[in-house]
């Protein structure tokens, strides 16, 4: 009698491309998205109330870009990406929102309130030159 061997091959799986996106980048592609589709209509309705809207959705865009760009920088030094995002995107937005309420201008339309977004520019880009320019973590300790 003859004995048949057979051999088990490995269970190897073929896997396609890897659709597996990280986080980080749909953060960056969904604020990617947003400036695209409110800047468009920004133009095309600004003398429309909703062409306000979408003004300042562009710059909470923005905003966002500057919470990536400052978490990015963070995580290459090591330190939190998700607390460097949120420093660089919430503290620009109400700092201009401050600034918003308290440098009022005195003008025709009696608006109650004027346009933070300079200041929301400028302490973004403030938050990203302080991560740029923190030392990188050490850790071995």
């Amino acid at each position: 009698m003859t004995e048949l061997r057979t051999e088990k091959k490995p269970n190897v799986q073929k896997r396609g491309p890897s659709n597996n996106i990280q986080l980080e980048s749909k953060v960056q592609l969904l604020f990617l998205g947003l400036l695209s589709i409110s800047f468009v209509a920004y133009f095309a309705l600004r003398e429309l109330w909703i062409g306000f809207i979408f003004g300042h959705t562009a710059a909470l865009s923005i905003m966002g870009f500057y919470g990536c760009l400052a978490a990015a920088i963070a995580k290459k030094k090591g330190y939190s990406y998700w607390r460097a995002f949120q420093i660089g995107f919430f503290l620009p937005i109400i700092l201009g929102g401050i600034s918003a309420f308290l440098f009022v201008p005195e003008s025709e339309r009696g608006l109650p309130l004027t346009c933070g977004g300079w200041v929301s520019l400028a302490a973004g880009i403030v938050v990203v030159i302080a991560y740029s320019l923190i030392k990188k973590r050490d850790n071995s300790k």
